[in-house]
Formats: structure tokens, sequence, C-alpha cells
């Protein structure tokens, strides 16, 4: 077996798909075939994005989880990197919604080392993601407190870059406790006229309870869907005070 690729630095999310450890023999096969869909979307959303070479990120599928990495070889992720992984992360959290699958993760910035042809991925920065990624009482994806800490060094003098992108949230907890982080603004996709989901008319809200209602909820898990309309609430309230602030007068 070869070894694991030299020491680089880079960005990794680990994200979880809900509720799959109760599927059925039948739910397992959607559940498949859904995921074979929005992992196609999202390679098709990399070849997208601008600034991001597909050669430069990496997924991993195991079970219910994917890993995802964006690689910057020995150099620091700037934050267009920063941003561009985001860009990717919203849209991929909408697709897998309107294809019912609902995830929850975390973002870590650091080093790792990954090799493909051994299906290896490890380091710092997956130590770190693996922390948190199923820490949280919601569906969504957050920064950890370490990679929130470099995002913020970033903007300190780049405030006004792709704010739609992340937003400063209280995410809640397993232990009911909440923790203050950059989390993935995928709210916003729902009012992106070429990324929505909605069709004839359909408000973003709508869409979105439409599709948390394709999923049961056992009791015991419904405060993960509390916590995810109010940070859908959120995140429309925020856009909508930032753009009265900055409307021209």
């Amino acid at each position: 077996m070869k070894t694991p690729s030299k020491h680089q630095n880079g960005i990794v999310a680990i994200l979880d798909a809900l509720g799959t450890a109760s599927y059925s023999g039948v739910e397992v096969e959607r559940f498949l075939q859904s995921r074979k869909n929005v992992m196609q979307l999202l390679n098709e959303k990399i070849e997208g994005v601008l600034g991001i070479k597909s050669d430069r990120i990496t997924i991993f599928t195991f079970n219910d989880t994917i890993l995802l990495t964006l690689q910057c070889g020995q150099l620091h992720p700037t934050l267009a990197d920063i941003t561009s992984f985001f860009t990717i992360l919203r849209k991929f959290l909408v697709d897998s919604m309107r294809y019912r699958i609902l995830f929850r993760g975390s973002i870590a910035i650091g080093s790792f080392h990954v090799n493909e042809q051994t299906n290896t991925v490890m380091g710092q920065a997956v130590t770190d993601a693996a922390a948190w990624y199923d820490k949280a009482d919601w569906i969504g994806v957050h920064a950890t407190p370490h990679a929130t800490i470099i995002i913020q060094r970033w903007l300190e003098h780049n405030l006004k870059t792709r704010r739609f992108l992340m937003l400063d949230y209280d995410v809640p907890l397993k232990d009911a406790k909440t923790l203050r982080v950059k989390a993935v603004n995928w709210p916003k996709v729902f009012f992106v006229p070429s990324l929505t989901p909605c069709q004839n008319g359909e408000a973003p809200r709508e869409k979105l309870l439409e599709f948390l209602a394709l999923h049961q909820i056992p009791r015991g898990t419904e405060s993960k869907y509390s916590n995810t309309i109010a940070f859908f609430d959120r995140a429309v309230k925020k856009m909508k005070m930032t753009q009265k602030t900055t409307r021209p007068r």
C-alpha cells in the first residue's frame, strides 16, 4: 500500500446524514440513490466555482458520512478558498434537502494528509472537524471554534466579502448549550433565482417546511427541526436588515 501524501494545508468538512440508523431496506436503497444524485450535483458545483480546480477537492464517503477536503499544498487557505468552500457547501445542503437527505456537520481549517488510492485522510484538521461534526442539534454546517477564529482574522480587513455566505450564530448543541461560530448560510440559496428550489411561486419558507415534512420526527428529535427553522428565520431577518442598510437613498 502507498503511504499518505505529504503534509499539506487546507479545509476539511465532515457531514453526517441524520436519521439513517433507523432506515428500512427500501429507505437505504433510496438514500443511496439520493446520495449519488447529490454527489453528482456537488461535483458539478465544484467545477463551476470560480477559483477552485476539481483536482484540489477530494471527497470520501463512509456509510452515511461524507468527508470533503480542499487542498492548498504548503500554503494556508486564503479568504477566496474559504468563501468558495462555503459556496459549495451551502448549495450542497439544499440539494440534499431536495433529495430527502438532511446533513449536519462541521468545517475545520488546518493541516492533514490525504491519499485517494489508500482511502486515507487524517491529521489535525480532520481531528478538529471530527470533534464537532455531530455535536450540533440542527440541520446545517458550522465552522469549528478554531476555524471560526481563522475566518474572522481574514474578515477583519474584508468585512464586506461575501456577507451572505456565512453567519455568526449561536449554534444549538445536543447538550442544550450553544456555540458562537460561523455557520454556512444555506437559507440564502432559497432566495437566489439561479439556485432556489422554489417553483411556481412557492415561498422560500414554505419550501423549507415541505422538505422537512418529508421526514418523520421521532420523539426526542423535534428540536433538530425547530432549531433549523429558527436558523432559517434568523438568516432571512439578517438578509433583510442588511439589504435595508445598503439600499441607496
